[in-house]
């Protein structure tokens, strides 16, 4: 039978593979783990099953199959994840559902109205009306290869000019919305003006190379209008996810294994201009954890070029905060005062930026340059408050070796005794560690493991677990004792296994986790069951022991059983609740426990044998 075209996705691409381009991962037993990329972490919690082709973080919860990863990880709608899967396994996509032919399609459309509307920017610059933007370009010094290079555009003054462009090349308006270009007009349904109108125009392109959104810039600056304006948030463009210049950067960045981060489109461009190609930025947004995911999967060292105001100053602070506890080498340019890195480069040279470069500072030289100037390390209370600041920013550091370095360096800045802050480091980790310690253990106490309600009993778990684990499982309850959901003793657990039932497969896990419908929570539930088992093989393989391959015929025999005794105990309980409504009857229902028990005993020697 010919497999489903996400099953086959499933199987062709290693999950390990596919999620060590972006996670540092280390085998750990059957099992790869690595910092988790969905949250900050110091202790990897993020665990890849190279086996049942899942992950799963222990700390934030994220979890899946490389389906979900692409998802969770890329920002890609379901239908563009089986898309973009299909094409890296080789595999043929037109086995997509009518749905989901649906939604890709509507993701394509917006891709080519965006597509269309850059090359429609481009054009204009180069007529007529678009000759003011030329000269504007002209006088930022950006020369035709780096307008070209950036694919730089014009938005002419007209209000509908792109929406008439695009709709006579057959966008409909809906589209058009969607993408962002073009807004409806207040109290009208059928009036629509361009978003974008007398403004030099940048495509932002995702990781991918597609154009999901554009930067607007006025060509004169008035208080009527912002000075730069970016497209809204659309299903494809996401700002706080993408990074300017990262995509025609891309491979000098890998080159180089670094990033200089800037704090605008004009700072990125000047910058590769002048031969800095590894220069990127945020899309007017300050820097966030998801677009440092990003940066993560070209490099792991990160310059800062802020302005050197008070803005420029929160900005660096809060991108050291969120980058070291990734993993990140955090170096600051020292600016010229007065001067950005667009117009360092104009004034001064691509060299004087070179020289920036090559004495940028660690953390910990910005941040006691910085209180320098504050005036804060002659008073006794600041002082001691900015030393704590510091440690803190260093414990978040994952690599250990590093602390000691760092420890070293603030000691020398300071000009105090190394043992002195070494001892204060020890104990502000000491703490932590005891206060880490002590929310596990109430964790532990108030969370099961597996289960995530009471209303589900452990027999049912077992046989779901069982039939989770192998099909042979399924075919010997159907075939031997005609079982099936009906049988299962709370409604949790029937409504469990009927979709065991449904989704019964050679990998039944990841049929299930493909299914749109079904929510997460009951996903998380079979993700949790299958790797709470393999933890538990782990740590029986510590010790040298390995777990026989299992009889599935005696487990589920014993487990049956198991069933029928729970039945009995919930008969009897239901009993004794009649008994207290109707003491007439003591002796009728006294004698129908005393039958149960006996029932109860009987099979209790059946396990026991």
């Amino acid at each position: 039978m010919k497999r489903d075209l996400k099953e086959q996705i499933i199987e062709e691409i290693d999950i390990v593979d596919y999620i060590s381009e972006v996670v540092s991962l280390r085998r750990r037993g059957a099992n790869y783990v690595g910092l988790c990329p969905f949250h900050q972490e110091k202790t990897p919690s993020f665990t890849v099953s190279s086996e049942k082709k899942i992950f799963k973080c222990f700390g934030c919860g994220k979890s899946g199959n490389v389906i979900t990863f692409a998802v969770e990880y890329y920002g890609l709608s379901f239908a563009e994840a089986i898309k973009e899967l299909a094409k890296r396994a080789g595999l043929r996509y037109e086995q997509i559902t009518d749905k989901t032919r649906e939604e890709l399609s509507k993701r394509d459309k917006i891709y080519q109205a965006l597509e269309y509307a850059k090359k429609y920017y481009q054009k204009v610059l180069y007529t007529q009306s678009g000759l003011p933007a030329l000269q504007y370009l002209a006088s930022r010094g950006y020369n035709r290869s780096t307008i070209s290079e950036f694919e730089i555009g014009y938005a002419p003054p007209a209000w509908d000019n792109l929406l008439r462009e695009l709709t006579s090349a057959g966008f409909p308006k809906e589209i058009l919305l969607e993408a962002g270009l073009i807004k409806q007009k207040e109290g009208h349904t059928d009036e629509y003006y361009d978003v974008f109108r007398d403004r030099v125009i940048f495509p932002i392109y995702n990781t991918m190379g597609k154009v999901v959104g554009f930067g607007g810039r006025t060509l004169k600056d008035s208080e009527n209008q912002p000075k730069y304006l970016n497209t809204q948030q659309t299903d494809v463009f996401d700002k706080s996810k993408l990074l300017f210049g990262l995509f025609k950067g891309r491979n000098e960045i890998r080159s180089k294994e670094s990033v200089i981060l800037v704090e605008g489109y004009a700072d990125v461009i000047a910058l590769h201009q002048a031969g800095f190609k590894n220069a990127i930025a945020s899309c007017g947004t300050s820097l966030t954890e998801e677009q440092l995911h990003q940066i993560a999967r070209f490099c792991k060292t990160i310059y800062i070029a802020y302005d050197g105001d008070e803005a420029g100053q929160k900005a660096t602070e809060r991108a050291l905060q969120l980058a070291l506890p990734l993993g990140f080498e955090v170096l600051i340019i020292k600016l010229i005062e007065g001067e950005d890195p667009d117009s360092i480069v104009k004034k001064y040279g691509a060299k004087a930026f070179h020289n920036l470069l090559d004495n940028a500072m660690n953390f910990l030289e910005y941040l006691y340059h910085l209180a320098q100037a504050r005036a804060i390390l002659g008073r006794p209370a600041k002082k001691s408050k900015f030393i704590q600041y510091c440690l803190n920013l260093i414990s978040t550091i994952p690599d250990r070796l590093q602390h000691m370095e760092y420890i070293q360096t603030l000691a020398e800045l300071l000009a105090l005794p190394y043992s002195q802050l070494e001892t204060l480091f020890k104990e502000k980790s000491k703490l932590e560690y005891e206060k880490l310690s002590t929310e596990k253990r109430t964790i532990t106490i108030e969370i099961p493991t597996t289960t995530s309600s009471q209303d589900l009993f452990p027999e049912e778990e077992q046989l779901i677990s069982l039939c989770l684990d192998s099909v042979k499982s399924f075919e010997y309850l159907q075939s031997l004792h005609k079982f099936d959901s009906s049988q299962m003793l709370s409604e949790k657990g029937t409504m469990l296994f009927r979709i065991l039932e449904t989704h019964k497969s050679p990998d039944t896990l990841n049929s299930i986790l493909n299914d749109l419908e079904i929510n997460q929570e009951t996903k998380d539930f079979f993700l949790n069951l299958v790797f709470s088992k393999e933890k538990l093989s782990e740590n029986w393989e510590k010790y040298g022991i390995s777990i026989q391959e299992k009889d599935y015929q005696k487990l589920l025999e014993d487990l049956l059983i198991k069933f029928q005794i729970r039945k009995i105990d919930l008969s009897v309980a239901e009993i004794r609740k009649q008994i207290v409504h109707n003491p007439e009857n003591q002796d009728m229902l006294l004698k129908k426990i005393q039958e149960q028990l006996i029932k109860k005993q009987k099979l209790l020697n059946k396990i026991k044998k």
